[in-house]
């Protein structure tokens, strides 16, 4: 026998191992054959759950669809993007646990077993209905769910802009949040202007200074001379002209008439209520001379007999009131608002004529006197609202001055009349 030297045992040896090694790398694990005979898969151990340090190949993935189909699929066949077209979107994913084994079940691997299709089976998948739990509300809040965090500022639950419930927290400068709080103020202190829902009035504040300003047409009352001046005291009619034109005539009676004219009026005053108002009023009446009358009782001279005569004259009565007066106007949030108003005061008036013709004789009067009257006067119309602390009016007024001496004369009581227009700001 031929006897191995060390360095021949030694070539052996690593030839072994390599050898060994290589056989095993080789070495293929073929999983066992799926029995056709459903007797046969009883002998199969039932799938093991996902070990708590990971997901086993055992596990299964439930996803539920949009439109409320469900499938289970193993863990291993996630391997591909489901965008759940035929089922209204992507689905969701979770867990499903593994049914502990029936006798009346097969086994957990078929597939067969589940109530809807698994990823690979060419079945249609079957639609499981179920009642999902509603998912918390961040914004909406329910008695049963958590509700959306307080509002730092007092406001309520924000409103869901998806559609949930709650309500907007209330405007802070609405003034509607709570029905007591008081109307908003404005910098004066005054209530703002009245917002009607069905007409949206706004009217201003009525409890404020105002000024108008009006102008109009105006009649004069006849001018009739009480007294005359006879060069030592005022005496009643009949009188006697000591000189002039009508020298030694006696004259029973005069009276002056009026055109029409124009008054223009200006008031400022304060109201103290919507109803209630004080104002200091002036302005101007002006009504030219129609005729100068005078009845004689003698012959006037230059052959003219005793009797009436209707003389046109040139000339005009000038006036101008300074008077305090008192408006008391319809209460009420409303546009159209009537009223009256009255005061006293001063009157002055001018009374001025130039000539007049008796019969064809321009006789020159060269009549200018003036002076101050005490009288009244009183008005009614209304006002309109055009907007707030605005407002149009329109009034009819009468001007009186008691027993008014003007120059040699003493009238009667006169009377203006006047229709006028004007604006009144309020603020």
């Amino acid at each position: 026998m031929r006897r191995f030297g060390a360095k021949t045992w030694f070539c052996f040896f690593w030839a072994s191992v390599f050898f060994s090694q290589t056989l095993f790398a080789q070495r293929l694990v073929v999983p066992p054959s799926t029995d056709s005979n459903p007797a046969s898969t009883t002998s199969l151990p039932p799938a093991q759950p996902a070990s708590q340090g990971g997901l086993g190949d055992t596990a299964l993935v439930l996803k539920i669809y949009p439109d409320g189909t469900k499938k289970i699929v193993p863990l291993v066949a996630l391997n591909y993007r489901d965008d759940g077209a035929a089922f209204g979107g992507p689905p969701k994913l979770s867990l499903y646990p593994e049914p502990a084994p029936r006798s009346d079940r097969l086994t957990p691997a078929s597939p067969e077993r589940l109530s809807v299709a698994p990823i690979g089976n060419n079945g249609n998948a079957a639609t499981v209905p179920a009642t999902l739990p509603a998912s918390p509300d961040s914004l909406g809040g329910t008695p049963s769910l958590p509700t959306a965090a307080g509002d730092p500022m007092g406001g309520s639950p924000a409103a869901d802009p998806m559609g949930g419930g709650g309500a907007a927290p209330p405007d802070p400068l609405s003034g509607a949040a709570n029905p007591s709080t008081p109307p908003l103020q404005t910098v004066s202190g005054k209530p703002a202007p009245i917002v009607g829902d069905a007409t949206t009035l706004q009217l201003g504040a009525w409890d404020s200074f105002f000024l108008n300003g009006g102008i109009g047409g105006s009649l004069q009352g006849q001018l009739t001379a009480r007294r005359v001046d006879n060069g030592t005291n005022r005496q009643a009619y009949p009188y006697q002209y000591p000189s002039g034109t009508f020298n030694g005539a006696v004259v029973g009676g005069e009276n002056f008439t009026f055109n029409p004219g124009f008054r223009f009026d200006m008031e400022f005053g304060y109201n103290f209520y919507e109803w209630l108002g004080v104002g200091l009023q002036t302005g101007l009446t002006y009504n030219g001379i129609n005729q100068y009358n005078v009845t004689f009782n003698t012959s006037p001279g230059g052959g003219l007999p005793a009797g009436s005569y209707n003389m046109s004259a040139d000339g005009e009565l000038v006036q101008v009131p300074v008077q305090i007066n008192g408006i008391l106007r319809w209460p009420g949030n409303v546009k159209f608002r009537p009223f009256l108003a009255g005061g006293i005061g001063a009157i002055w008036q001018q009374l001025d004529v130039n000539n007049y013709y008796l019969a064809n004789t321009d006789i020159q009067g060269n009549y200018c006197r003036s002076g101050f009257q005490f009288g009244w006067n009183a008005e009614v119309g209304a006002t309109y609202t055009i907007e707030p602390g605005l407002d149009f009016y329109g009034a009819f007024k009468m001007l009186s001055a008691f027993m008014p001496v003007i120059g040699n004369y003493q009238f009667e009581n006169s009377y203006n009349f006047a229709i006028e227009v004007g604006i009144q700001s309020r603020f």
